[in-house]
Formats: C-alpha cells, sequence, structure tokens
C-alpha cells in the first residue's frame, strides 16, 4: 500500500535552510516514505514523543508521523539533531 506524502510548512522552511547536499539527501528520503513509510534505519521517538518517527542523514533529522487510518505520512520537522526534540517538544505542547 502506497502513502501519501504531505510536509508542513515549517519543514518545508527548515529543508530550505539545510546545506544542499543534505537537502537533496532529505527530498529523496520524504519521497521515498510513500513507498515504505518505515524504511530500514528509521527509528520511532521515545516517551512524550513516541507518536513521531525520525529518519538519520548524518548529524540532520527528519521527523515524522504516521496515520494508517488514511494512509498519510506527515513530515512535520527537519534539521540538526542538536535540536529536534526541543523542537518536537514545543509543537506537542503547541497542539
Amino acid at each position: 500500500m502506497s502513502h501519501e506524502v504531505r510536509v508542513a510548512e515549517e519543514a518545508t522552511r527548515a529543508l530550505k535552510r539545510l546545506p544542499r547536499p543534505v537537502r537533496a539527501l532529505c527530498w529523496a528520503e520524504i519521497k521515498s516514505l510513500g513507498l515504505e513509510p518505515r524504511p530500514p534505519g528509521v527509528g520511532r521517538l521515545k516517551g512524550r514523543l513516541r507518536a513521531f518517527w525520525r529518519i538519520r542523514i548524518g548529524d540532520h533529522r527528519i521527523a515524522y508521523r504516521i496515520d494508517e487510518g488514511s494512509g498519510l505520512v506527515l513530515v512535520e520537522w527537519a534539521g540538526h539533531r542538536s535540536r529536534i526534540y526541543e523542537e518536537l517538544e514545543r509543537k506537542r505542547t503547541q497542539a
């Protein structure tokens, strides 16, 4: 089953700020999520952020959620690994 992949506006802006080689790798990974939302090497975050999955690309991360019911993959955050937890926690408390 293929999934629809959507990228949140905040994640799109963050991807534009990444170095060009990293940005290209990130977009390739995001596009592949439509065919396989849980490819080898992805991991689920822990604790209160358990709803998110993450992809590692060097020192950068892509965080996304999977809604199996609607067949949707929503990319919510992208950026340097040092900021992933604080940014996702901020998003979670705003919701």
